[in-house]
């Protein structure tokens, strides 16, 4: 079951980051964002998902399942926030939802990929041995 959670979190944010560059105009000129920042927070966001994905296929374990919660908690808090600085057409709303979109992502995505739930190299056997 935690396997598939970590997939369908991974899905999720994958299809948010591809519907994202589907909208990538409407959310520039709705956030007030300069393009590099949509694009980088997008580009992260999808390899995030993409290292979530692929993380839940080969261990998934539960004791990891705290790193994308609060990520997705505090996703939630910056979409609210961002939301509502944009609607005054204050364009920090941008940063604070495509920084922490963009940084958060970052963090998973190493979270992931380093230390023990990186890959294992030593558990291949060497074709000399």
């Amino acid at each position: 079951m935690r396997n598939s959670g970590f997939a369908v979190d991974g899905i999720i944010k994958l299809l948010l980051a591809v519907a994202g560059f589907i909208f990538l105009g409407g959310l520039e000129d709705f956030f007030l964002a300069p393009r590099w920042l949509v694009i980088t927070a997008l580009v992260l966001l999808f390899l995030s998902a993409a290292t979530q994905i692929s993380y839940a296929v080969g261990k998934g374990e539960k004791r990891y399942l705290k790193f994308p919660m609060v990520f997705d908690a505090l996703l939630i808090v910056a979409v609210v926030v961002g939301l509502i600085l944009a609607a005054a057409g204050n364009p920090a709303g941008a940063w604070v939802l495509f920084g922490l979109v963009g940084v958060g992502s970052l963090g998973i995505a190493v979270v992931f990929t380093t230390g023990e739930n990186g890959p294992s190299f030593s558990e291949d056997e060497s074709p000399n041995s």
